[in-house]
């Protein structure tokens, strides 16, 4: 009978470690400052200027004085001027008449007859009846008053300063580093190898 014996073969076992790297990051910063603007506002006020002309009423009572016989020393010279003058030519043309009358004697009439007996006998006078002092002899005349409103628009003056932003930048950066070595390990195991007898 045979006897087998088992043979261990050496075995080789292999541990590896592979390398790895790192990345180390630093982040870029931006800073941004904005100034604010400055506005700078001027108010020009409005301006109202009122002008009023006052109301003016006038009252001319001249007719109505004259009217009533309180005439003013001028008007009343006047008046006796003009009276006088028509007096004298109605005296005139009367005479002028009479004078005709008696020289017309070829009408063989009594012209002095005549003419005494119209002077001694006049005719009967004009008259009317007329309302004293008459309607419409006080004129008036008003102007009302009047108001003028001028009006001047104001406005605003705006001043703008700008101003321009401050601007600060600090780029990123990466950096890369070894965080852990390779590594290869190798170890045999065993070393016994199966033989018949």
């Amino acid at each position: 009978m045979k006897t087998v014996k088992k043979m261990q073969l050496p075995q080789i076992r292999l541990h590896q470690t592979y390398a790895q790297i790192g990345l180390r990051t630093t982040q870029p910063v931006q800073e941004i400052e904005q100034m604010p603007a400055e506005l700078s506002v001027k108010q020009i006020p409005a301006k109202m200027n009122i002008e009023l002309k006052p109301s003016h009423l006038d009252i001319d009572q001249e007719q109505l004085w004259n009217e009533l016989n309180f005439k003013r020393p001028s008007v009343f010279s006047e008046d006796m001027a003009e009276f006088s003058k028509q007096e004298g030519l109605e005296a005139i043309a009367e005479k002028a008449q009479e004078g005709d009358q008696l020289a017309a004697i070829e009408n063989k009439t009594d012209a002095i007859n005549a003419i005494v007996t119209s002077k001694a006998n006049p005719g009967p006078a004009d008259f009317n009846i007329a309302f004293i002092p008459s309607f419409g002899s006080v004129k008036i005349n008003y102007t009302p008053s009047e108001l003028i409103i001028d009006w001047k628009k104001g406005g605003a003056e705006i001043d703008v300063t700008q101003h321009k932003p401050t601007h600060n930048y600090t780029p990123g950066k990466t950096e890369v580093y070894l965080r852990q070595m390779q590594d290869l390990q190798i170890d045999f195991v065993g070393g016994n190898i199966n033989t018949k007898s």
